[in-house]
């Protein structure tokens, strides 16, 4: 392991259960619920995405980039989607895609790192919380869990699982999460860390003071090199299972090449090989579209598409749709107006979809309006809280009170 890719996989973290648990779960924990979570990173252009193919004041808006109805695909006479969603619009007809529309937060923040904060943290616009609306799940209904309950694919864990006890794994290659076997622990812990043994870093106290070091444990005899030893012990463990499980486990459908897709055949086979993880988090960048958007957009879109209908059809195929269900989202949406580079720039509000076998598939929320009078500094403003989605998810999927990881009450929608 690199030193920063241990680092973000343990002290921002990264943990696994403290015992080897059995390589394949019993048929018990197949049967509950799992969220699989997705950020379109960047800022995705919710008007060309869902598209109000009968708005004057969005053609008004975008003489070059807005899509005219015969480039879509036409769901009834005021939208349709963009022509290369046909992997979602095979979902819709099924009845397994919900479209949550004008979904944002009050005193929108157009910062990719802060809105992208406030979504993870399930905070409003105006705080900022320590821990993410995910980890705040684990801390409340997890604690009895393995640490491997929420899982991303990526370099490191998102804001999202960040909780009072590190939980969460992340990997690229589950080999990334293999211990090298050295003199002594503590020498282990060096060699895994890429650290020499007269480097300064790892003297006294300091290893308590490596990247998110606030999360390392400190009472009884848990100090942070205990942890580090304890951690690394743990990783080893969920790599044997992650591989194993994917050895055993091969798809019943056929992925594309793309890395997004593959991502999800493996999140696929996880799932289907009993997987203790509640929670999957993936996320796609290239969104932040403000020059030359057409092609690339296109192509953004075309991707995430194919793969989430893939997706769907192995969990569909292999008897797994009915526990599943998928949102897709992304930190902010894009100005009505496009911009003189062939792009849009950073906006408020976008569409979230929402998928799976439990889904009840159709429009939700309300379409903001796009009148000049309707803007808000030449925005579409937000109809729907993010975090009634939210609390749709956990209250209706996950079976919780969503309360407690809201941090106030918001009411849930009827997509499930």
């Amino acid at each position: 392991m690199k030193r920063r890719e241990f680092i973000y996989t343990t002290a921002w973290g990264g943990t696994i259960g403290l015992s080897a648990p059995s390589l394949f779960a019993d048929s018990t924990s197949k049967a509950e619920p799992i969220m699989v979570v997705i950020q379109l990173a960047g800022g995705n252009d919710g008007l060309n995405t869902v598209v109000p193919i009968n708005n004057d004041h969005y053609y008004a808006a975008r003489p070059k980039l807005g899509l005219k109805p015969a480039e879509t695909l036409k769901i009834n006479e005021s939208t349709g989607l963009h022509k290369n969603l046909t992997g979602m619009m095979t979902l819709f007809e099924s009845g397994q895609l919900a479209l949550v529309e004008g979904v944002g937060y009050p005193n929108p923040n157009r910062s990719h790192f802060r809105s992208t904060e406030i979504w993870h943290t399930g905070s409003d616009a105006n705080k900022v919380e320590s821990y993410g609306w995910l980890g705040r799940y684990f801390d409340t209904y997890c604690a009895d869990q393995p640490a491997s309950v929420g899982l991303t694919i990526g370099k490191q864990n998102p804001q999202a699982f960040a909780a009072a006890v590190p939980t969460g794994v992340t990997f690229n290659d589950p080999r990334k999460l293999q211990v090298k076997k050295a003199r002594g622990n503590q020498n282990m812990m060096m060699e895994m860390m890429g650290i020499e043994e007269d480097d300064d870093s790892v003297a006294g106290d300091s290893i308590g003071s490596l990247s998110g070091g606030g999360n390392i444990p400190r009472s009884g005899n848990s100090d942070p090199l205990s942890f580090l030893e304890k951690t690394a012990t743990e990783a080893n463990i969920s790599a044997q299972q992650i591989d194993a499980i994917l050895k055993k486990v091969k798809p019943e459908h056929q992925f594309p090449g793309t890395r997004f897709a593959q991502e999800l055949k493996i999140v696929s086979q996880l799932i289907r090989g009993g997987m203790p993880s509640k929670v999957y988090y993936l996320s796609r960048g290239g969104f932040d579209t403000h020059t030359n958007q057409v092609g690339a957009h296109a192509q953004l879109l075309k991707e995430v598409g194919d793969a989430l209908l893939a997706f769907n059809n192995e969990l569909e195929k292999t008897g797994q749709n009915q526990r599943v269900v998928v949102m897709v989202y992304s930190e902010f949406g894009r100005r009505v107006q496009e911009n003189a580079s062939g792009g849009t720039d950073h906006g408020v509000a976008a569409p979230v979809f929402v998928m799976g076998g439990p889904v009840k598939g159709g429009f939700y929320g309300k379409r903001p309006g796009m009148a000049p009078g309707q803007l808000i500094r030449g925005d579409i403003a937000h109809t729907t809280d993010y975090r009634s989605v939210y609390a749709t998810l956990l209250e209706k999927h996950m079976g919780v009170d969503s309360k407690p990881i809201l941090l106030k009450k918001f009411q849930p929608l009827e997509f499930i």
